[in-house]
C-alpha cells in the first residue's frame, strides 16, 4: 500500500531520536554526559504538527540527563528513553491512549527500530537508515536523519490534510 493512502489513518508519531532526530552522531562531554544536535527545522515541524493535533514522541535506547527536556520544550509527553526493547515502550503508548497500533506512524533507522515497525500503521526511515530498513518501510524520505527527515514525513502527513498550506498559521 501506498504511504499517501495510509497518512490520513495516522493520528500519532513516533521517533527513534540517533540517526532520525539527529544525525546519528554523539559527542561526550569531559564528564562522560552525551550530547545531541537537534536540526531546528526537524523541532519546528514538531511543534508545528503537535499544534495541529499529531501525538509526537521519542522511543529511544539512549538516555542522560539531557535527553529528555528538549523534546519537552517542544512540546512532547511521550518519551521513552532507556528503551531496550522499543515493543515495550510501543505497547505501552498503544495501551495508554487505547489506541490502534495502525493509527501510529514511526521514524527509525537501524535495526532496534524493525519489531516497533513491523507493528505501526506507516513505518519510515531517513535515507541515510541502514539498507534492511530502508528496503522494508513503507516511505523512505529523501533527508537524511538530523537533517530534515522528520520534517519531510510530517510535512506528508500535513498535506494530506491539507494544513500544510497554511502559511498564515505556521507563526505562533
Amino acid at each position: 500500500m501506498n504511504y499517501k493512502q495510509i497518512l490520513p489513518k495516522i493520528d500519532h508519531l513516533l521517533l527513534d531520536v540517533d540517526g532520525v532526530l539527529t544525525d546519528g552522531h554523539v559527542y561526550f562531554e569531559g564528564n562522560g554526559e552525551a550530547r545531541r544536535r537537534l536540526f531546528t527545522k526537524d523541532s519546528f515541524a514538531i511543534q508545528f504538527a503537535i499544534k495541529q493535533g499529531l501525538r509526537v514522541g521519542i522511543i529511544t535506547g539512549g538516555s542522560g540527563a539531557g535527553l529528555v527536556e528538549p523534546f519537552r520544550q517542544l512540546g512532547m509527553t511521550d518519551i521513552y528513553t532507556n528503551a531496550a526493547d522499543k515493543m515495550d515502550a510501543l505497547n505501552d503508548f498503544v495501551a495508554i491512549y487505547d489506541i490502534d497500533p495502525r493509527s501510529v506512524a514511526y521514524m527509525g533507522d537501524d535495526l532496534p527500530d524493525y519489531g516497533v515497525m513491523q507493528k505501526v500503521g506507516l513505518s519510515a526511515c531517513p535515507a541515510d537508515a541502514a539498507p534492511y530498513i530502508r528496503e522494508r518501510v513503507h516511505y523512505v524520505s529523501p533527508k537524511s536523519g538530523g537533517n530534515g527527515a522528520v520534517r519531510d514525513l510530517i510535512e506528508q502527513w500535513l498535506l494530506v490534510r491539507d494544513k500544510f498550506n497554511q502559511p498564515d498559521k505556521w507563526t505562533w
